[in-house]
């Protein structure tokens, strides 16, 4: 099984603000949040949580009502839409369950081809009608992903080694 890679301290408080921002955002007072904290994670302090448990309890909040938007970037833009705390560039988790194995053959594929990791979910999205790679389940679908990937890969692999 793969590992989380290691968060920055800087990432780690960018997360306990969101966590913070959120928490008050929803109105839970402190019995509440502890609560929350212990049913969710077994901890009682916000503090003790993983970098990946933090990720979670971000995307949790967020599925409740909280909302976050980055400095940078526009607020009221339409057509704007906040990532979810656990989408990185770099990295793409996938939980274990029916076809784990293949699905992280898929991002591994994805980023050996230098794509982004935030937009497997819009391929998939827009390919398959399904919200991320995670719920894709349809055998043919991803039967069909693998292949044209598996092309690419082949592809990119000759394609560099006639340039040597």
């Amino acid at each position: 099984m793969k590992t989380a890679p290691r968060m920055t301290p800087g990432q780690r408080r960018g997360l306990y603000a969101k966590v913070h921002l959120g928490r008050k955002q929803i109105g839970l007072d402190d019995e509440t949040w502890r609560d929350l904290l212990m049913a969710k994670y077994g901890k009682s302090s916000s503090a003790d949580l993983t970098g990946v448990e933090l990720i979670k309890l971000v995307d949790h909040l967020a599925a409740q009502g909280a909302q976050f938007t980055s400095r940078t970037e526009p607020r009221n833009k339409p057509g704007y839409q906040a990532k979810a705390a656990s989408r990185r560039s770099d990295w793409y988790e996938i939980p274990d369950g029916p076809r784990a194995q293949v699905k992280r053959y898929i991002a591994a594929m994805w980023r050996e081809l230098g794509y982004d990791m935030t937009s497997l979910d819009t391929r998939v999205r827009r390919e398959f009608g399904v919200e991320a790679l995670r719920w894709l389940a349809r055998e043919q679908d991803i039967r069909r992903l693998v292949m044209d990937l598996e092309k690419r890969v082949e592809a990119k692999r000759r394609s560099a080694g006639a340039a040597v």
